[in-house]
């Protein structure tokens, strides 16, 4: 059996794919203590580690593992997506760019037979490309074959959400493959068939039925322009009334687009953020209630089962747990590829 280490585990929705791909994960390390619940309930057995990456000291963390010499092993890495992002209003200043290289000393210092790394298309190019030039030097000096890496759409890996994220795994032993896309769309999940059969709720409001099933409440003038909106796959721009619209969008009505646009039944959902359940932040609007989508079915479209619990103080800190995690089935198919290979 592979034995792994997630690090930047989030909520756990890498390890979640990876266990139930049939790989130990023995521990997701991650520095923001406030996760420990969320990964700790649901991911039993493993062990939630609150650490900075940079103070692992990898040969003693796999010793308190009991992670022999012997053992098949992989190191997972989400390092933060925010420094490599298109999206990113620091344009490369982001200190948190580096901690692929931290993760690369790591592997240096006591190599895995296999490495999975996941973030956004911009790690390879733009504002990440020094610093993966840089990794994948590390690779080959530590004896790692060519890696096989590329972008892969979520919505290929029976997600329901748009969601392309880069790619990599390399391994000591031989080669190693991606999983082979779905690329068909008439078979490719849809929010409907994700999210419809949960109770109606409205904002501000939960249900008992299903855990975290909670809307955000939404201002009386948000819930005016959601109202506007047409259902299923309505956009802001065909809403009639424009006077009702915020000033800025009256003013610039094709600045963010998705803005306020609902979400269509029979489509994947768009790329879910780490603010999915705010109407005002993209097309998180539910596709037939005059709301955003509530915490579990932002957790649903990220394909965590029912029974995964989240727990946070509020919450936009637990939207931010689900829009940042990987989706489990991405993750248990990545987890299948590195079984393959052994």
């Amino acid at each position: 059996m592979i034995k792994a280490i997630d690090f930047f585990c989030g909520a756990g929705g890498l390890t979640r794919g990876l266990l139930n791909a049939g790989i130990k994960v023995l521990a997701g390390v991650d520095n923001d203590e406030s996760l420990r619940e969320t990964y700790a309930s649901n991911n039993t057995p493993s062990c939630f580690v609150n650490s900075d990456i940079n103070d692992i000291h990898i040969h003693g963390f796999r010793e308190l593992f009991d992670i022999q010499q012997s053992d098949v092993t992989l190191y997972a890495a989400c390092t933060p997506c925010q420094p490599f992002s298109t999206l990113s209003r620091m344009k490369g200043e982001d200190e948190r760019k580096y901690l692929l290289l931290t993760f690369a000393e790591i592997v240096k210092e006591c190599p895995p037979d296999f490495i999975l790394v996941e973030n956004v298309p911009g790690l390879n190019n733009g504002y990440g490309k020094e610093i993966y030039e840089k990794f994948l030097k590390v690779l080959k000096e530590c004896g790692y074959s060519e890696p096989t890496a590329n972008l892969l759409d979520s919505k290929h890996f029976g997600v329901p959400q748009t969601r392309k994220r880069f790619i990599l795994l390399a391994s000591r032993n031989g080669s190693i493959s991606l999983p082979i896309p779905q690329t068909d769309p008439n078979q490719f999940a849809t929010v409907k068939e994700c999210i419809e059969k949960y109770p109606k709720i409205i904002d501000g409001k939960e249900s008992q039925d299903y855990q975290n099933h909670i809307a955000r409440e939404l201002k009386p003038h948000h819930k005016l322009i959601v109202a506007a909106v047409p259902k299923d796959g309505g956009s802001r721009r065909d809403v009639a009334d424009t006077s009702i619209l915020l000033k800025c969008h009256q003013e610039r009505p094709n600045a963010h687009r998705d803005v306020f646009g609902r979400m269509a039944w029979d489509k994947p959902a768009p790329t879910l953020t780490s603010r999915c359940t705010d109407v005002y932040s993209g097309r998180f609007v539910h596709p037939e209630q005059d709301r955003g989508i509530s915490l579990r079915e932002a957790a649903a479209l990220q394909t965590f089962a029912d029974d995964y619990e989240f727990f946070g103080p509020s919450i936009g800190g637990i939207a931010r747990q689900i829009g940042n995690a990987v989706p489990v089935k991405l993750a248990e198919q990545l987890g299948k590829s590195i079984i393959d290979a052994c």
